[in-house]
């Protein structure tokens, strides 16, 4: 839990006081390989970081499994447009290894935040990194070539590549396991051809 309370001082510095309360609303949950965080139909207004593991997000649609997409270690993962909404979530969020979260309710963090000006920022904050990634992943599937996303996932999350299946990387691209194996054997190449030149 203090892994977590670290990853929000980073994002906006907290008191102590604020770090006590946070850990009075929080718990640990240990999830196995296939069980569920979060599932589509079924209301969930927790949010978890995780300390060990990794989760994916991913919808069902015609029949295909859409990965959309992976929390690991030091990340938040929560279903938010579901909370705020108070609708039911569509997307499913799932354990692809034995995972263990610290979690705490939405609400429970929204009632602290209104006794903490410094809570109420790293509230904020947080919305706002959310609202972000959203915003770069819609950006890119509009602006971006398959070749361009592969690029920029390797760079900003290449754990991605070192712990998930790569029908599951593919499906995050929107592209086929084919294009995927493609574009690796691409980018391999071109590292070698690299390495041999002569300067």
């Amino acid at each position: 839990m203090e892994q977590m309370i670290q990853v929000l001082n980073g994002i906006s510095p907290i008191s102590e006081e604020d770090r006590k309360n946070i850990l009075r609303i929080t718990k640990t949950v240990v999830l196995n390989k296939g069980d569920f965080w979060i599932q589509s139909g079924h209301v969930n207004q927790n949010i978890a970081f995780v300390e060990e593991g990794y989760l994916r997000k991913y919808y069902f649609h015609n029949g295909k499994e859409i990965t959309d997409f992976f929390y690991f270690e030091n990340e938040f993962s929560a279903d938010l447009p579901s909370i705020i909404g108070k609708m039911k979530p569509h997307a499913n969020i799932i354990a692809m290894q034995k995972t263990k979260l610290t979690t705490f309710s939405y609400f429970d963090f929204n009632e602290l935040c209104m006794k903490s000006l410094s809570l109420e920022h790293l509230h904020r904050k947080i919305i706002e990194l959310t609202f972000l990634r959203f915003y770069k992943r819609s950006v890119s599937f509009i602006l971006h070539t398959p070749k361009e996303r592969y690029d920029e996932l390797i760079t900003s999350s290449p754990k991605v590549f070192q712990h998930a299946a790569q029908y599951h990387i593919a499906s995050y691209l929107g592209i086929s396991p084919q294009h995927l194996s493609r574009l690796r054997r691409n980018k391999s190449t071109r590292k070698k051809q690299q390495g041999n030149r002569v300067w």
